[in-house]
């Protein structure tokens, strides 16, 4: 399933029930810094291959999913890089 059906699904299973979605450590896969002329670009990626998943009332679930890239500001990137080293 890619991050979308995940999301369909899980509202199928749980109507009416909160659910929030979160990429968090344990979901990322690859960091991609991203060096133009030799200086680092604003935007990079990060690739995810599962979702986290928090239905209302329920024990959060890592849900594996089909690889999903997110954009992180330069900054962003370089902390996301400090705390999972």
């Amino acid at each position: 399933m890619d991050f979308f059906q995940v999301q369909d699904f899980m509202k199928q299973m749980h109507p009416g029930k909160e659910i929030k979605y979160c990429f968090d450590q344990k979901c990322h896969r690859v960091y991609e810094l991203v060096i133009t002329d030799g200086k680092a670009n604003p935007i990079h990626h990060v690739e995810n291959n599962k979702v986290r998943v928090d239905v209302e009332g329920m024990a959060s679930v890592y849900v594996p999913i089909i690889p999903h890239r997110e954009t992180y500001i330069h900054e962003a990137m370089l902390e996301l890089i400090k705390s999972a080293c």
